[in-house]
């Protein structure tokens, strides 16, 4: 009887705290080549599901943005890093001395050397009116193999980096999965002001690479165009010169105009035959403009 009561209380002290991890996601890790979703024109918000006010916002939006005085070296969020080039990634475990227990898992991303902490100790969320920052506040938790990340008071930041935001208020959830040598993130973004649904990207893959480089990312703010202080660049209602919410113009695969302007009904695949019966503009875009800004 004493052998059994000192199993289930071994077993309940075991039980008790944050779940331990069942694969091992530290390391280094290389991104592997992917397509974006959309279109690749400029301007493009077809299977993103965007407020109408969130349409208004980005038809205003100008390329120039990014040269005042405000947007120079500012960086992404670690939600929005995941999706750029430079995501060279290195993630390491905080482990309790006492304990050894994993209290916090740490990244460390390439591009403008962002970095995030996931708690894993069980701690509280902090207050609403706290500190909003570019990494967030994150906790996570062992869905099985796989590590889910929450992810709250974040800074606002690009959904693409064409005017298409995602607010302050958004949640974030990641779940990372460890398939041998590779490393996939599943991101899904809630957001109550610039989202009608929630918005998913599952196409983010890593490969292990214990050797991999990781390089500084030095930035300088000084001033680079002739842009004026106190200059918002912006474009008027219908005045925006993005190709991607030009009428007359389309893409290399004929995409009609409707579905660049986005919304819920863009995400699902049974918008593919409704957009088979809208006209197809008979004009491509000029070679260059469905380049992405990163």
């Amino acid at each position: 009887m004493a052998i059994r009561l000192l199993f289930v209380v071994a077993l309940a002290v075991a039980t008790a705290g944050p779940a331990f991890a069942q694969v091992d996601i530290s390391g280094n890790w290389r991104p592997m080549a992917r397509n974006e979703d959309g279109s690749g024109m400029t301007g493009d918000a077809a299977g993103l599901p965007i407020t109408m006010s969130s349409r208004w916002r980005a038809d205003s939006w100008s390329p120039e943005d990014f040269d005042v005085a405000e947007w120079v070296c500012r960086p992404h969020t670690w939600d929005y890093t995941l999706e750029t080039i430079l995501t060279q990634m290195r993630i390491w475990p905080e482990v309790d001395q006492a304990t050894q227990q994993v209290i916090a898992i740490h990244g460390h991303i390439n591009q403008e050397e962002q970095e995030t902490t996931i708690w894993m100790d069980g701690r509280e969320r902090p207050p609403a009116h706290a500190l909003h920052t570019w990494s967030g506040f994150s906790t996570g938790e062992w869905d099985g193999n796989d590590l889910v990340v929450t992810t709250t008071h974040l800074k606002e930041a690009y959904i693409r980096r064409t005017g298409l935001m995602r607010s302050d208020e958004a949640t974030v959830r990641t779940r990372w999965r460890r398939i041998g040598n590779y490393l996939q993130a599943t991101v899904l973004i809630y957001d109550p002001l610039n989202m009608s649904e929630p918005y998913i990207r599952s196409s983010m893959m890593w490969e292990s690479d214990p050797a991999l480089p990781m390089s500084p990312y030095p930035c300088e703010e000084a001033t680079e165009t002739a842009v004026k202080r106190g200059v918002v660049p912006h474009f008027l209602p219908g005045e925006s010169p993005l190709p991607g919410l030009n009428p007359n113009l389309t893409d290399r695969f004929g995409t009609p105009h409707e579905p660049r302007l986005g919304g819920a009904q863009t995400m699902y695949p049974e918008y593919i035959a409704k957009m088979k019966t809208m006209p197809r503009p008979a004009a491509a875009a000029p070679k260059g403009s469905a380049e992405s800004f990163r």
